[in-house]
């Protein structure tokens, strides 16, 4: 191969010109292709090279790295197949070069030749290859003679080889392990880059070592050194430190009870308490993860009662203990929102909420009187940070607590709440939506008197217009809404439709509303769209008999817009080819519940319509044109199907193509988009079910085996 082809390429990767870095990519991905094995020879020869400028060995391992590596699964078992069909001498000569490398005075490069050890040892380890590796990496921590950066170069490889690797393929080292890296992490260890390298080793190898937590002694060592981690005066080295403790008390509570009173308690104290928000998020967690565990204890004690036998583990009843200081400190965290919208980003008003949700369903109704005097002091404060604040820790609690005990309580401040989506700032009418949504979910009493259901009914439509904050949460309440008026009005009979609800007479003019505020320009803000479309959904899917025509005009609607849209399909932008595919998810995610909701002979009115559209769609997929909305064209498939409309679907020629869909691709999109049941042999049993129903009224129409 062209040795300096390969060496101009890694050059070229850290060019300023992204043309010609560009070039030196796709020179290099074609090299590697060609020739695996002389590739990796000399990308290794190249990052040991000591006379070579540290940048451009760190080039050379991020692209050997890249060559055995992927963040697909897929692409990341292919090149880990080649790697292991290199001839084991070339392999060898390989990982000494890359070992060598490790004896670098350079921190950076250190950390770069450590992923190439570690992604090298992902893949061996596990086949049983390699196996010295990982005592060579522990001894190199160990040892007197390494210096601070072979230590922190060796530790980093524990860490990315631990985060990834089994517990199958490691166990057997785990004592070693765990030897190296609380070595590292003492606070008598000088250097810093060593003691958070080894906390972030702890950190991903944490539940590799059940066998030393269930010994004291070991257990009090590893704790004491976490511990003293958490207080170290490096904000990074504290954070990684608290995030071992929040890992150690999801993986070993049962062991946990000695450590609690004495250190955990006031660490994650401490951290709430801090002026760093990462720190504080981590404080915050760790009483987030103690809620989860015992919650999960409390459901398995209540199992082993019912069958009449002892718990296998044992809830310590830890948030109950402390509620008293932790709620507290929550309620202090919710009052520190940023003055701008934070979008998606996590900050500790956020994470205190959820947290404050989590106690709320572990103690129940212990949580109310450490909340409730806080919502009325700040209900109506003159500061909209404690309005804000007070409104989200009412919402907050609304789930756990028995629902008579919170009924009083709502009634005395659902008009307050309802009132507060008029506030001047927009974050406490988004709270206030938030919390209306959760009533109606979960208090539903509280809002379904005659008066005060038209009232809300009125204040959300007129918010549906605010910002994408707010009216994303009132499209959610609007949905809970629906459902809680259907409920109702089914009056406990869940088999039947009911005639008519306390929504009926707005119906139509809400869902109108509601299309027209998922099409709004800004709808890709805050989760609007599919808010919005959501609630459309839950409208037609909870819809009474006397709606029925409404429902019938939609379905027609929806057909008409996806229609359109693909009408526009040919002259679309990548960025609009982008937004035009999301409104076709969602559209079919509507026609899907409404084809669910018409009758047989309806259903049968729009089923061409329908098999057209989502044929369409499937075709720009075969065309490589896709909208990235197949698995919702299936999905409409599968209810004409599961509704017999099988004779209209099959005949058709276009139902070839999706045959072929299932038979190519169907089973991945379907997967990729999260679908809980094995996408693949769903579509194909889908398919099968059909055939096996058409075969049995008609005559077979082609062959389709």
């Amino acid at each position: 191969m062209a040795t300096m082809e390969l060496k101009n390429a890694v050059e070229n990767l850290l060019s300023p010109d992204a043309t010609a870095q560009k070039l030196a990519e796709q020179t290099l991905s074609t090299l590697i292709e060609r020739e695996f094995e002389p590739s990796v020879i000399q990308l290794s020869e190249i990052v040991k090279a000591r006379d070579a400028t540290g940048i451009l060995r760190q080039s050379a391992a991020l692209a050997f790295k890249n060559a055995i590596s992927s963040k697909d699964a897929t692409i990341k078992a292919q090149r880990q197949e080649a790697w292991m069909k290199v001839s084991v001498p070339a392999r060898t000569y390989v990982k000494q070069n890359i070992l060598e490398a490790l004896q670098t005075d350079d921190a950076l490069l250190g950390r770069s030749v450590a992923q190439c050890v570690a992604n090298i040892a992902l893949t061996e380890v596990a086949r049983g290859e390699w196996a010295e590796i990982i005592p060579q990496l522990t001894a190199n921590v160990g040892s007197l003679e390494s210096g601070s950066v072979l230590k922190q170069s060796c530790l980093e490889a524990i860490g990315y080889i631990c985060e990834e690797a089994s517990i199958q393929a490691v166990g057997q080292f785990s004592n070693a392990i765990l030897t190296a890296i609380v070595c590292g992490m003492r606070k008598e260890e000088p250097s810093l880059d060593i003691r958070l390298a080894a906390t972030s080793a702890l950190h991903n190898s944490i539940d590799f070592f059940k066998g030393n937590f269930e010994k004291e002694d070991e257990r009090n060592y590893i704790m004491t050194v976490v511990c003293e981690a958490t207080q170290a005066p490096d904000s990074r080295l504290k954070i990684m430190a608290l995030q071992c403790v929040v890992k150690i008390i999801q993986y070993y509570y049962d062991f946990m009870q000695p450590y609690m009173q004495k250190a955990l308690f006031p660490i994650s104290y401490q951290a709430m308490s801090s002026d760093t928000a990462e720190v504080v998020l981590q404080g915050v967690e760790f009483w987030s993860t103690v809620c989860e565990a015992e919650i999960n204890l409390s459901y398995e004690e209540a199992e082993a009662r019912d069958e009449d036998r002892i718990p296998t583990h044992k809830s310590f009843k830890f948030v109950l203990e402390h509620l008293a200081y932790v709620a507290p400190s929550l309620l202090q965290l919710l009052t520190r929102q940023p003055d701008q919208d934070e979008g998606d980003d996590w900050v500790p008003s956020k994470a205190a909420s959820v947290c404050l949700m989590l106690i709320a369903q572990c103690v129940q109704d212990e949580v109310v009187p450490h909340v409730v005097p806080f919502v009325g002091t700040n209900i109506q404060n003159t500061d909209w940070h404690y309005r804000d604040a007070a409104c989200v820790a009412f919402g907050s609690i609304l789930e756990g607590p028995e629902p008579s005990r919170l009924k009083g309580m709502v009634d005395q401040a659902y008009d307050i709440i309802l009132a507060m989506m008029a506030d001047p700032s927009v974050a406490v009418r988004d709270s206030a939506a938030w919390v209306v949504q959760r009533i109606c979910q979960l208090v539903r009493e509280a809002v379904m008197t005659p008066e005060r259901f038209k009232n809300t009914v009125l204040i959300l439509r007129q918010n549906l217009a605010g910002a994408p904050r707010v009216a994303a949460n009132v499209s959610w309440a609007l949905g809970t809404l629906a459902q809680a008026s259907y409920e109702v009005a089914q009056q406990n009979n869940h088999n039947v439709i009911p005639e008519t609800y306390a929504l009926s007479p707005v119906f139509a003019e809400i869902v109108e509303q509601l299309f027209a505020t998922a099409f709004r320009p800004e709808s890709a803000q805050n989760n609007l769209r599919t808010a919005a479309f959501g609630a459309v959904g839950d409208f037609i899917s909870q819809s009474p008999n006397d709606c029925y025509l409404a429902v019938q005009k939609n379905t027609v609607q929806v057909l008409g817009q996806l229609q359109s849209i693909l009408e526009k399909e040919p002259t679309l932008s990548s960025h609009e080819r982008h937004q035009y595919g999301d409104y076709c998810q969602h559209l079919l995610g509507v026609l899907q519940t409404a084809l669910k909701r018409l009758t047989h002979s309806d259903l049968a009115h729009v089923a061409q319509n329908s098999i057209h559209v989502c044929y369409q769609l499937l075709e720009l997929h075969r065309l490589q044109r896709s909208f990235q909305a197949e698995p919702e064209a299936l999905l409409c498939l599968q209810v004409l199907l599961e509704c017999k409309i099988f004779a209209d679907v099959i005949s058709l020629p276009c139902f070839d193509h999706v045959t072929w869909f299932f038979q190519s691709d169907g089973g991945r999109f379907l997967q990729v988009r999260g679908r809980t049941e094995p996408a693949h042999s769903s579509g194909i049993d889908m398919l099968q079910r059909a055939f096996d129903c058409q075969r049995s009224a008609q005559p077979c129409r082609r062959d389709m085996s």
